[in-house]
């Protein structure tokens, strides 16, 4: 017997040119003023003030707060907040991957509860009075699905990540166009690619119950193995792209529904001691964590390793599992992401500060086999 709930993300544009639908959407929403959240790169290229430029000609003003790091923090938050505080918006923008979207939302979360980060983990925003402020996203990368969660990852001063959840605090209006993320570069697509595949892979093999999410997340990682190369190898591939964007917005539903696994679980740890790429730290995790669940849950790989056409229909569990795990480690190595955890920095004497907070998360909780302090340590030891 199946029990579970879905919650949709809000309104959603999606397709090449979308980002000219912005401001009189925004506009039809009685913004104004906007706060455009986004980080030092694309104030530098020039997207952030050509978005500016793009609510402008709908007669609305803005102004840009490109303060957001690769890994955001509550003092960014704090900056963005007092700024909001002293002039007069009424709307607010992310404007780019994953950090600039979840400062936007903690930024959110602490406009309307007023509260520190460590008080709105424990005790949450979404039972407050006051209405949250309009909120909009605009994706620059295809990895994260933010603009589809209800969930934000920030740094607190002493290092430390916490995980924000407010379906209140979710965007009113994300605009996802393609044709922003043609300009990303190969890198970096490969690894926001990577956090897509993952979520999805996740998503669908967790111990979460929700049908409907596993269809978004079976058709993500299709999606993914599929374009994700071209997207890579070719940057102006519009087609690979927009079946890119597709596929993180997809895996993003998915684990809003369903939430993560042990990769997401064993990540976080990893980049709350270390500044590194949330993508690349994935994908040298990732086969590990594969690996380790094939033995016992052979059947959820197989069911992606054949929709994949990795493996035949007749193949047996545990050899579609397997051509499975071979596939995507395949696909990680031809695209040029991270293989281990030592060169971005792990050292051996972390390893028991990094278990302990992996036992701990939820992602790690709820992975489809369990794992003990002893599996993760000597899952941490072969990832260096």
């Amino acid at each position: 017997m199946k029990n579970f709930s879905t919650v949709w993300p809000r309104d959603m544009v999606f397709g090449r040119g979308a980002l000219s639908q912005l401001g009189a959407r925004a506009k039809a929403l009685n913004v104004r003023r906007m706060l455009i959240v986004t980080d030092a790169g694309l104030v530098k290229c020039g997207l952030a003030e050509n978005v500016a430029r793009t609510l402008a000609k709908d007669g609305i003003e803005s102004r840009i707060f490109g303060e957001v790091q690769p890994n955001p923090t509550m003092t960014e938050v704090r900056r963005g907040v007092a700024l909001w505080r002293s002039e007069s918006f009424d709307g607010l923008l992310a404007l780019g991957g994953g950090s600039s979207m979840d400062a936007a939302k903690a930024i959110a979360t602490t406009l309307l509860s007023g509260k520190e980060i460590v008080d709105q983990v424990t005790n949450g925003v979404d039972h407050l009075p006051g209405d949250p402020v309009p909120f909009f996203a605009v994706p620059t990368t295809s990895g994260t699905g933010s603009e589809a969660t209800s969930a934000a990852m920030v740094k607190d001063d002493d290092g430390r990540k916490y995980l924000i959840r407010s379906l209140r605090c979710r965007p009113v209006l994300s605009v996802l166009d393609p044709e922003i993320t043609a300009s990303v570069p190969a890198r970096m697509t490969a690894a926001t690619g990577m956090d897509a595949l993952i979520h999805a892979m996740g998503a669908y093999t967790n111990s979460s119950q929700h049908p409907i999410a596993d269809v978004l997340a079976l058709e993500a990682i299709r999606l993914v193995m599929e374009n994700l190369p071209r997207a890579v190898q070719r940057g102006d591939d519009l087609d690979a792209r927009e079946n890119m964007m597709l596929a993180s917005h997809l895996a993003g539903i998915a684990i809003s529904c369903k939430g993560n696994d042990a990769v997401h679980g064993l990540s976080t740890p990893v980049e709350s001691l270390l500044d590194v790429t949330h993508g690349e730290s994935l994908s040298a995790i990732l086969p590990h964590v594969v690996a380790f669940n094939i033995e016992a849950r052979p059947d959820l790989y197989a069911t992606i390793g054949r929709a994949i056409g990795a493996a035949d229909r007749n193949a047996s569990d545990q050899a579609a599992a397997r051509a499975l795990l071979e596939r995507v480690t395949a696909l990680r190595d031809e695209i040029g992401v991270s293989r281990a955890l030592a060169p971005l920095g792990v050292k051996p004497d972390m390893i028991e500060r990094l278990s302990e907070l992996a036992e701990n998360s939820r992602s790690t909780l709820i992975n489809c086999r369990k794992m003990s302090r002893s599996d993760i340590q000597a899952m941490y030891q072969r990832m260096l």
